[in-house]
């Protein structure tokens, strides 16, 4: 009935005729987005024998054609040829040995399914339309206002997930207390505002470098996709597309985290993990924020400045946008007062308060201190911003990460996962009007190897499933690390450093979108509760201090956490070795659908945060990559 609602929903009259037709058995062996396709992409479904990991063996060969029908009347519409990748080769990374079945010249708007008729088994069912991720979209967006601090979640706007606002109390954001090594030091500061991180409660300015240029990158780059002013949050109908309303949201914490003389804290949270027993609102432990340090306030210059240049294309005048530009200036000032990184520790002083400290070294400063730079250059145009970007981005040795730079080697190269700050700065600075074109041309060099490297490989030696990234990506936030890597595709579509591969980087860019919708080894749509919007297999159960273990909104109960978190992803290097799955799986295979913190019969922590946990840089690089394939 799942489905069956998702279709009603859409309005597809597909549904009617579903209700009174029995459809033939579905396997997760044939895997497809299970939300589905527009009519121009490339549709492929992957069809696997399960050899290694929890869903192995699998006796399920399939035949050597499948059929394309439509739900409403099961009638064929085509018949296609099944592929085998790589001459029946097990991929190590899947477990999988695996076939392809291409239906791309199938562009007619409906809702169909892949048959097999030898073993009379089908696919989950998906759409073909232009809209088909106008919902999922929508349910994405959404995510960051369950993830609200200090404010009610409201029924009229969150529906069942709803709660009267966390962390209200006296003692707790409206009047945090400064904290450093354990003392309280006083300073009560309103540092209400933002969103929660991830499935704790803490707040992070460090951790926004990607989170919020992100969301401001798509809203540049594919308005149209993000601009909806429908989402059902308190500021719909405004005039102000909703994701906007969700950046001001967080910047306005940002601004109270800033100080008269420009520098910014670190961090806002608690000194425990014993988060109350339900939803934020039930947590009753004081609030606490730490030092300023030069990493948070580089990072708060060039979001400042990046979201002053965008909103000022939304609102006729610029009051706004003359706030995060002052805001932006004062802190690149605080910032030209310390000219290297400070605290020198490159921790903020506060390892009393719990989750990670945000901690930083003397390059990973220089890097966010160059994006500070590139986003006040294209911000002002002036020469000092310039400079700074062409003296520290070329010093590859003050700006390296784990020995990575887009400029260093014969081979020259864009880690996904590395100097991500310095890859949004050369980024930006590269369509600013005055930059050194040396500088810019090595980036373009860079950014053509890397797009390069990925569409040689993709389907190759190990990508099966059609969306190749490096084999130890598949770690904490893998599936956050794909989106990455479409990410430096869309990088090189929008400085248009190979023209003659786009169309092949855009269909690239959809393959992990796919992936994320359930064309993967074990049949995930990794996004949380989507069954009544046009899954089969959504996760239900992810990490989350509100849709906790054992509560109504875990899992096994049916209402579930609220739709459209994207949990973590599968992690190979998951630390629990007497959880298994998903320990001990193929790369690809080491997910399970469950958040339980603590083993009460073996005194141990799960450790679920490991593989199922959300976090706002997820989302946000998630909304980036679907926002750039719905354009």
């Amino acid at each position: 009935m799942a489905k069956l609602r998702s279709f009603i929903a859409f309005g597809s009259l597909a549904a009617v005729a579903l209700a009174g037709a029995q459809l033939p058995p579905a396997t997760p062996q044939i895997t497809v987005d299970q939300f589905g396709w527009r009519p121009a992409m490339r549709k492929v479904a992957v069809i696997a024998q399960a050899v290694q990991g929890q869903n192995a063996p699998t006796s399920y060969t399939p035949s050597a054609t499948l059929q394309v029908r439509r739900v409403s009347d099961q009638g064929v519409v085509q018949t296609v040829p099944v592929i085998p990748w790589r001459s029946g080769q097990v991929s190590a990374l899947a477990g999988d040995r695996v076939w392809h079945a291409d239906f791309t010249s199938l562009n007619t708007p409906g809702d169909y399914y892949l048959y097999d008729q030898s073993a009379n088994l089908r696919s989950f069912s998906f759409r073909i339309a232009n809209d088909v991720y106008a919902p999922v979209m929508r349910a994405a967006q959404r995510m960051f206002y369950y993830n609200r601090a200090n404010t009610p979640i409201t029924a009229a706007h969150g529906g069942a997930w709803n709660h009267p606002g966390g962390h209200l109390r006296p003692n707790q954001d409206g009047a945090a207390r400064y904290t450093q090594n354990g003392q309280d030091l006083g300073q009560p500061r309103n540092l209400r505002g933002g969103w929660y991180d991830a499935g704790d409660y803490t707040k992070y300015v460090p951790y926004l470098t990607t989170t919020v240029w992100d969301l401001l990158w798509v809203l540049q780059t594919s308005r149209l996709a993000v601009g909806s002013d429908d989402t059902n949050i308190p500021e719909s109908g405004n005039q102000w597309p909703d994701l906007v309303d969700e950046v001001r949201w967080e910047m306005t914490w940002l601004e109270r985290m800033q100080d008269t003389d420009g520098g910014v804290f670190n961090r806002n949270g608690s000194r425990t993990f014993n988060i109350g027993p339900g939803d934020p609102s039930t947590d009753t432990a004081p609030r606490w924020y730490s030092a300023k340090t030069t990493w948070a306030t580089a990072t708060a210059a060039a979001l400042f400045a990046r979201t002053s240049r965008v909103v000022s294309g939304y609102e006729k005048d610029t009051k706004l946008a003359s706030l995060y530009r002052k805001r932006a200036l004062l802190a690149w000032a605080y910032l030209e007062a310390r000219s290297t990184m400070q605290p020198a520790s490159g921790n903020d002083g506060a390892p009393d308060l719990v989750s990670s400290q945000a901690t930083s070294d003397a390059n990973g400063d220089r890097r966010d201190r160059v994006l500070a730079a590139a986003e006040l250059f294209a911000l002002t145009g002036e020469a000092r911003f310039n400079q700074y970007v062409v003296t520290w981005a070329n010093n590859v040795a003050a700006t390296e990460e784990n020995g990575l730079h887009p400029f260093k080697g014969s081979w020259m190269m864009v880690d996904p996962l590395n100097h991500l700050a310095l890859t949004q700065a050369l980024y930006t600075y590269a369509q600013t009007p005055g930059a050194d074109s040396a500088t810019v041309e090595k980036f373009r060099t860079s950014l053509r190897n890397t797009a390069e490297m990925i569409r040689t490989n993709t389907a190759g030696a190990d990508d099966p499933y059609l969306n190749f990234c490096y084999p130890g990506h598949y770690t904490w936030g893998s599936n956050a690390h794909k989106l990455r890597w479409a990410r430096t595709l869309a990088m090189a579509i929008e400085l248009n450093v190979n023209p003659a591969q786009n169309a092949a980087y855009r269909e690239i860019i959809a393959g992990y979108l796919h992936f994320i919708h359930g064309r993967n080894p074990l049949a995930w749509c990794y996004l949380s509760n989507m069954n009544s919007l046009g899954a089969d297999k959504s996760v239900m159960s992810i990490y989350h201090g509100w849709f906790r273990h054992g509560s109504i909104y875990d899992g096994p109960n049916p209402l579930g956490p609220a739709p459209g978190y994207l949990a973590g992803g599968p992690n190979q290097f998951f630390s629990v070795n007497w959880i298994a799955p998903p320990y001990g799986q193929p790369p690809m295979k080491a997910y399970r659908d469950w958040n339980a913190a603590w083993n009460a019969s073996m005194q141990a922590n799960e450790a679920s945060w490991e593989i199922t946990e959300p976090a706002i840089y997820y989302q946000a690089i998630y909304i980036a990559m679907l926002g750039y394939a719905m354009r």
